[in-house]
């Protein structure tokens, strides 16, 4: 995929919100698995904001080795290179910054879960859709779509609500009649229904 930065954002000079929208097309190309160019012919000059907003929350996600391999960035003038640099020279404030909100106020444990969950579902979201109903029990055409369109921060944002995001597929009757089914049954009674009365 190619994206003209001057065309994606109908500016000259693009600001942090564009950035933020760019990354949004970049998360959707990667999901993709395609490689992307960032054009950024006839941009007069770029804002620090901008770069935090495309490239830190993409490092965050997939790391920087992934986008060396997926991500070119092309035309960019002497100025706008100096520009990008010192804003990656912020990149260690910036990380510390999101591990200091990541904890701040929440429940460790419901985090923990809530993130391991959620990175798991975009996971099997991205990958294989039908999965989601047989494994996570989910058979909602849209959140299915909007699982696979998470990105770390959003699931971090998540995560701190302190609710846990998921909920038994289970009854009370199954729990209290535990010791009573045996093993291939429960699974297949999840499997086929998603599930269990």
């Amino acid at each position: 995929m190619h994206i003209t930065v001057i065309t994606a954002t109908d500016s000259q000079i693009p600001q942090p919100l564009h950035g933020k929208n760019l990354a949004r097309l970049a998360r959707e190309c990667f999901a993709n698995h395609q490689i992307l160019t960032i054009d950024f012919k006839g941009v007069r000059t770029i804002t620090q904001g901008f770069c935090r907003e495309l490239f830190f929350p993409l490092i965050t996600e997939f790391g920087a080795d992934f986008l060396k391999s997926k991500l070119m960035v092309i035309n960019l003038n002497d100025a706008n290179e100096k520009l990008m640099q010192s804003a990656f020279k912020n990149l260690d404030d910036y990380f510390d910054k999101l591990s200091e909100v990541n904890h701040q106020g929440c429940d460790e444990e419901v985090f923990d879960m809530n993130q391991t969950w959620l990175i798991k579902a975009r996971e099997i979201a991205r990958e294989n859709p039908v999965l989601t109903e047989l494994v996570l029990g989910i058979t909602d055409d849209a959140m299915r779509t909007a699982l696979g369109h998470l990105s770390l921060e959003d699931i971090q944002f998540i995560a701190r609500s302190n609710w846990l995001c998921f909920t038994p597929r289970f009854s009370s009757q199954f729990l209290m009649n535990i010791n009573k089914e045996q093993p291939p049954i429960v699974e297949a009674m999840l499997g086929l229904t998603g599930s269990i009365c």
